[in-house]
């Protein structure tokens, strides 16, 4: 009787709940990057720079791409769900590692990136879940990462202010050792936005709570201010960022003493439209780590680039800071972004953009960089000068293809030091193309 019972009521529950299930809305979207690229100075790791005498550094060549869906379900006038699926994710062509026919590169593959609920509440609305962090203001040190976070846009404040609060977890651990605490790393952030139609702008705090490690307390806090202001003849973009807070050893010993975060950070972009031409001009800055400054003696942590670099979404410049090479930008590849991050960043980008018709649009840009602070003797601190030249065409309203090329003229900073007095460095050109298709 009670089998009969059950499959009666689940009967009902799936009755009672057609006319909801059927009144959900569904709408998908999504993308599709094709890409090959072609950087010399490589070694299948971004580029190599610095060869010993009698080497010659191979170049690389690769197609990659990323499919990524997005389903939406509006599933009343309240709640809706969101989600981003990537079916595959800068996933090389090919069996190396992170291709698609490599077996053990499956990290690169389907995988849920974003899945959150919002909720339009009477006190504003929340959302519960994975979802973006670290996009805010400009692109200037903008990272693509995910984080389970709750977050709040609070009813009560009018426009054209608002406000976000949320706390995000990083990582959960339980540790058993005695009279050890979790060893957890959260984060909480409030923001702040003022928007008009001519004026984005906001402040952000965050406050991240690192205590993964039981022998010690991190504690890092960021302040950023940012404004991004147009009109139909001009624009001006700014960010500011400044790091500060302390790590804390539980037994403080000579290698291993109590340190602050100390860093700042900051970008300052001007343009203007003239009918077809718009021109710009950009400064960056990041702070590097002063030689001197290391833990044994407790000095501040002044690199304010961290190991990550310059942002995901920051690109002003195809070798420097773009996503091929692993210099000041570590999207695919890593390499030299631990020395460069480290020692920090002065950049010039000089660039345009030229409108030829309703499909055609040209690119050129020609920027300088310089290191911020040297950590190896006898090295200087210039970058050196690059040039860039890029093309989009619009095959179709959702179908573009685009080309790029950049040429790095590298300068003294990856020329011989005293431990490689044989070294040279080479000057690096990348080559890359893209066909994009939306829906």
């Amino acid at each position: 009787m009670k089998k009969e019972l059950t499959a009666v009521a689940a009967l009902g529950l799936v009755v009672g709940l057609t006319p909801t299930a059927s009144a959900v809305e569904f709408k998908i979207s999504g993308k599709h990057l094709l890409e090959g690229a072609y950087l010399s100075a490589a070694r299948g790791n971004g580029l190599d720079l610095t060869e010993a005498a009698g080497e010659n550094t191979p170049s690389d060549a690769y197609f990659l791409h990323t499919f990524e869906i997005k389903p939406v379900m509006q599933v009343s006038d309240k709640i809706s769900m969101f989600s981003t699926i990537r079916l595959a994710d800068d996933t090389f062509w090919g069996n190396q590692s992170g291709g698609d026919t490599d077996d053990q590169g499956t990290t690169n593959n389907v995988y849920v990136h974003t899945l959150h609920m919002d909720y339009e509440s009477p006190l504003g609305k929340i959302r519960l879940g994975r979802g973006s962090v670290n996009l805010y203001g400009t692109d200037f040190m903008n990272f693509d990462s995910r984080a389970n976070q709750i977050m709040w846009w609070p009813s009560f404040v009018e426009k054209p202010w608002s406000i976000l609060l949320y706390t995000l977890k990083n990582t959960d651990n339980f540790q058993v050792t005695p009279d050890a605490s979790d060893t957890d790393n959260d984060a909480y952030v409030a923001r702040l936005y003022y928007k008009t139609d001519s004026l984005d702008s906001g402040i952000h705090y965050g406050y991240l709570n690192n205590m993964t490690t039981s022998t010690k307390a991190d504690r890092k806090q960021v302040v950023i201010a940012y404004g991004k202001y147009k009109t139909e003849n001009c624009f001006v973009n700014g960010e500011v960022t400044h790091f500060f807070g302390s790590v804390k050893q539980d037994v403080e010993t000579v290698a291993l003493k109590n340190r602050d975060y100390d860093s700042w950070a900051g970008m300052l972009q001007v343009g203007g439209k003239v009918k077809v031409l718009t021109p710009s001009l950009m400064y960056f800055y990041a702070q590097g780590q002063d030689r001197n400054a290391t833990a044994g003696n407790g000095g501040d942590i002044e690199n304010a680039l961290g190991s990550n670099g310059t942002g995901d979404q920051f690109e002003p410049l195809y070798i420097l800071t773009g996503r091929h090479t692993g210099m000041l930008n570590n999207d695919i590849f890593t390499g030299q972004t631990t020395a460069m991050s480290r020692d920090g960043v002065h950049g010039v980008v000089l660039a345009a953009d030229y409108t030829v018709s309703n499909r055609l649009s040209l690119h050129g840009a020609v920027g300088w960089a310089k290191a911020d602070k040297v950590n190896i003797a006898n090295k200087d601190d210039e970058y050196g000068w690059e040039y860039n030249l890029g093309a989009a065409y619009k095959l179709l309203d959702n179908l573009t293809y685009e080309a790029h090329f950049g040429y790095l003229d590298t300068g003294d900073y990856f020329k011989s030091n005293t431990t490689l007095n044989d070294s040279q460095t080479e000057n690096v050109y990348i080559l890359t193309h893209a066909l994009s298709m939306t829906f």
